[in-house]
């Protein structure tokens, strides 16, 4: 009787039993590890996935039998060493994969071996390192530190320590640390009414990832801009902390268990509430999605957690379907080259980033579907480099193949991997949720300096610019010859959203033309053109902007004699958390103070304070229909209201608001 390959049933995982002593027995392990080398010697598929399988077949080949039984059991570690969990032979190549009789789950096979050498001599300092992403991400971008890890991170004398000691390779390109972080200044809102399709729920919760909050939050404001677009109403994760793939690669499956435990309670709240939960990190979504409710089967909290959790391009082409998706694109983006990432592939949700992408008119995909290599951190240790490079090679050959405009992945570790591979090219790495972003955002495109006409006040229904971009700011030459006339036009507009409180406090309620001009004068009056720096002002004044359900202010306490002012600031402390703006019959609205730094102490508090009045969608309504504004600040050593707003300021504002 011979044995059947392959199967016509859908390929199935089954449950992790890690919580079995025997998971961890050493004998056990050999046993298995025995069985499936030797379905993979007879079998062979897999040579070209990666190099975990090329050097099994090497170590078989040149025993002294020629078989698995020639091979030293100790050299097994070389072959799980060298595997990355990427899941692709399982997922494409494995025709012995369960419900087959044979049941080989290869990646699954391999976490044992990683969990049970982490049980048995733990990790080395570098690899607990680089799998602590929370830690590493909280002290790299503290202020001023971050400055010196990115520069540290690209400095080749530095680089080459850190291979010598660490084992980081010298040649490996490593992400920047942000130096303001995307769960700290996410412009999210949550005022739209909530339209529920028959494939998606009508709401979405942010779970933002430790490489989104701390290395590129721009993909997560994209993301955010994209739902909005949509009118989709959005909110972040309450808490959160790192998903706990690196350590489940690492095989530390206790701390899987506990960030499991730290990151479910407040995911299961917004499942119940029946949001969507929207991640832009493959391996994240995959954590909540596959491994943890194969590594927590009895677990119901796990299990509706993962229900409610979907790749971004997922949920959106879900929206398509359910036509509620906004495909009013502006933008062509000519020819992208795409790379879907293993993590992405193994959801089984199909090539859901291309079909998005393919709506925009004018714009041609190339998808590629194959391994580049990196894998989390995988691709950065000193010992797995070459591999890492040499595994990609297929990828970066058919990424630059087309010669495209954009190469993007998912995975934007793989894109940064990708661009290096491919090494000096036209083509500019952006995310998809980036390009996506662009295609619907007619303001991306680059603008003459006589685009930056102001909007004036002969127009009131006229909505002010709700953003600004990176192509939006012009170079220091063209800014100089509009300067003076552009100065005259802000003053004018600042004048519709000036409101002093009292003698001694003013509040100026930003928007983007105020910032747009802040951030010009920036930059002309420090003479900064270095790319890197001009992204840190547009990240450092950006923030500043309503975002359609808010109020943002500048807070200016104004005492012209510096002896009176020392002393005043004294008394004052604690006021910026005293100024209130109220709407009609609503409950006051009281300022959310300084969110980007402390700016008082024990002994007193700032001149200039940030203030962010959040309104909710009744309040927005109610001023749209003409509803009493009034405020003021109370605060025991001074007090101060307005109860009617002139005409001009009232309607300026009201431009900030989502319906105007």
């Amino acid at each position: 009787m011979t044995t059947r390959e392959g199967s016509l049933e859908a390929p199935k995982r089954h449950p992790i039993d890690w919580k079995n002593p025997d998971f961890y027995s050493e004998t056990s392990l050999n046993q298995e590890l025995e069985r499936v080398f030797d379905i993979c010697h007879g079998c062979r598929r897999c040579v070209n996935l990666c190099t975990a399988f090329p050097r099994l077949f090497d170590l078989i080949d040149e025993s002294t039998t020629g078989e698995l039984d020639g091979v030293n059991k100790n050299q097994f570690w070389e072959v799980v060493d060298r595997c990355y969990l990427c899941d692709m032979c399982f997922m494409t190549k494995c025709p012995y994969v369960p419900p087959h009789e044979w049941n080989i789950d290869f990646p699954h096979l391999m976490l044992r071996a990683k969990s049970v050498k982490y049980k048995r001599q733990g990790a080395g300092f570098r690899d607990k390192l680089l799998s602590s992403t929370d830690l590493m991400g909280k002290l790299a971008t503290i202020p001023v530190v971050v400055q010196t890890v990115n520069a540290v991170n690209k400095a080749p004398a530095a680089r080459k320590l850190m291979d010598s000691v660490l084992g980081i390779h010298a040649e490996r390109k490593l992400p920047e640390y942000a130096t303001r972080k995307f769960r700290s200044n996410a412009q999210f809102n949550p005022s739209f009414p909530v339209i529920d399709g028959t494939r998606t729920p009508g709401k979405v919760a942010i779970y933002a990832t430790c490489y989104i909050n701390y290395n590129e939050p721009g993909i997560g404001h994209d993301l955010l801009k994209i739902l909005a677009h949509n009118e989709i109403p959005t909110c972040l994760v309450e808490k959160e902390v790192c998903c706990g793939m690196p350590k489940l690669e690492l095989g530390d499956l206790d701390t899987v268990e506990k960030l499991k435990n730290k990151n479910i309670p407040p995911l299961l709240k917004l499942a119940r509430e029946g949001y969507a939960i929207l991640s832009a990190v493959p391996s994240c979504t995959l954590m909540y999605k596959q491994e943890l409710p194969l590594l927590f089967p009895e677990d119901e909290t796990v299990q509706a957690v993962a229900a409610a959790m979907f790749d971004p391009f997922e949920y959106l082409a879900l929206r398509n379907q359910d036509k509620l998706l906004r495909t009013d694109f502006k933008k062509p983006l000519g020819t992208v080259a795409y790379h879907i990432p293993c993590h992405q592939r193994v959801q089984n949700i199909g090539k859901k980033t291309r079909d998005i992408l393919q709506l925009i008119p004018e714009t041609t995909i190339n998808t590629v579907e194959r391994c580049s290599g990196h894998d989390g951190t995988w691709g950065v240790k000193s010992e797995h480099f070459a591999d890492s490079m040499k595994i990609g090679r297929p990828v970066f050959k058919q990424m630059a193949a087309s010669d495209p405009d954009y190469i993007s992945s998912d995975c934007a570790i793989a894109g940064r991997h990708i661009e290096q591979g491919i090494g000096k090219s036209k083509a500019q790495k952006l995310h998809p949720l980036t390009l996506l972003r662009m295609a619907y955002d007619a303001d991306s495109t680059p603008q003459s300096a006589d685009d930056l006409t102001p909007v004036t006040q002969s127009t009131p229904t006229e909505k002010y610019m709700t953003k600004i971009t990176r192509d939006d700011l012009l170079t220091l030459e063209a800014y100089a010859k509009i300067r003076n006339d552009f100065r005259v036009q802000v003053m004018a507009h600042k004048k519709t959203r000036k409101i002093p409180l009292g003698e001694n406090i003013t509040l100026i309620f930003e928007d983007a033309l105020t910032i747009r001009y802040q951030i010009q004068e920036m930059l002309y009056v420090e003479r900064i053109f270095q790319e890197d720096e001009i992204l840190h002002e547009l990240e450092t004044y950006t923030p500043l902007i309503p975002d359609g359900h808010n109020w943002k202010a500048t807070m200016l306490i104004e005492y012209p004699d510096p002896a009176e002012r020392a002393a005043r600031l004294a008394d004052l402390i604690g006021i910026e958390d005293k100024v209130w703006i109220r709407i009609a019959e609503h409950t006051p609205v009281y300022a959310i103070a300084d969110e980007d730094l402390e700016r008082e102490n024990s002994e007193k508090t700032s001149a200039v304070h940030f203030l962010r009045f959040e309104l909710t969608s009744e309040m927005i309504q109610s001023l749209h229909r003409d509803a009493a504004l009034s405020l003021g600040v109370d605060h025991p050593a001074y007090q101060a209201s307005i109860d009617k707003l002139d005409n001009d300021i009232r309607v300026s504002l009201l431009k900030d608001l989502s319906g105007a």
